[in-house]
């Protein structure tokens, strides 16, 4: 008897939680190499299901106080944008980033993460006892406060509205640059809490800032980028600059957050 679709994709969930990962004692959780597994479900995922829009990362006690040392929501995050920048590189097209929510399995052994994937019709609730990431109205206002935008090629002037926007030559990117110098899929600007980052996903290393070639960058007023030989320039209008932009860079622009482009 012919299975549904929907029992293909139960099969997927079940199959996703039999199948811990796994990392080495005494290292932290890596993001990009949980990432790197969760894009897998993607390309193992039936062509007619509906993908999975989040993911529950179950580990034990022990490493939930590890992984919630002061930056549990941000883990939860650079592991989401990740997962996005991995399944666009792959060419797998979905249609939102993922939201991954961390929580503690009480049964679970050290160094060992179940995870169930499924499909939300809404974000969930906030809670107090797992991190969940708030993508609804405080990053929409965060975002407006911005009051960032883009001025292509000295004419066009396009507001960044939104969490992410992506840009290339295919027709169904935010920015559509319909030269043969882009790449169908160029580059994407992502909120990143505080600030719009920059990345590279062209596979082609054509997308420098103010002349020099970036992977990823974090994006300042008055910033030049250039697509190849398609030139933007970035602004702000917010009412305060950020004073600690800095130090964030440093922050968030560590060794790990260059992995998706090795």
């Amino acid at each position: 008897m012919k299975r549904s679709a929907l029992s293909r994709v139960e099969d997927l969930i079940r199959k996703v939680v039999e199948e811990p990962f796994t990392w080495l004692a005494g290292d932290p959780l890596d993001p990009f190499r949980l990432a790197t597994y969760l894009v897998r479900i993607y390309e193992d995922a039936p062509a007619a299901s509906m993908p999975p829009n989040h993911f529950t990362i179950a580990v034990s006690p022990e490493d939930y106080a590890e992984v919630a040392d002061g930056r549990g929501a941000e883990l939860e995050l650079q592991v989401a944008d990740y997962v996005a920048l991995l399944a666009e590189r792959r060419g797998l097209h979905i249609s939102e980033t993922p939201t991954v929510t961390f929580t503690v399995d009480d049964g679970e052994l050290p160094r060992r993460a179940h995870i169930v994937a499924e499909r939300r019709a809404e974000q969930p609730d906030v809670h107090t006892e797992v991190f969940t990431l708030d993508p609804g109205d405080a990053v929409r206002e965060a975002i407006l406060a911005a009051d960032a935008f883009l001025i292509v090629q000295g004419r066009q002037h396009i507001a960044l509205d939104r969490p992410v926007t992506r840009i290339g030559r295919r027709m169904d990117n935010d920015i559509v640059l319909d030269l043969p110098s882009i790449s169908r899929q160029h580059a994407q600007i992502r909120w990143r809490q505080r600030y719009f980052a920059l990345y590279d996903v062209s596979r082609h290393g054509q997308t420098a800032v103010n002349g020099m070639p970036v992977r990823e960058h974090i994006l300042r007023p008055g910033d030049v980028i250039a697509l190849s030989d398609v030139m933007l320039v970035y602004g702000e209008g917010r009412d305060q600059p950020l004073a600690d932009l800095s130090a964030a860079i440093d922050d968030e622009l560590d060794t790990t957050m260059q992995k998706p482009y090795e």
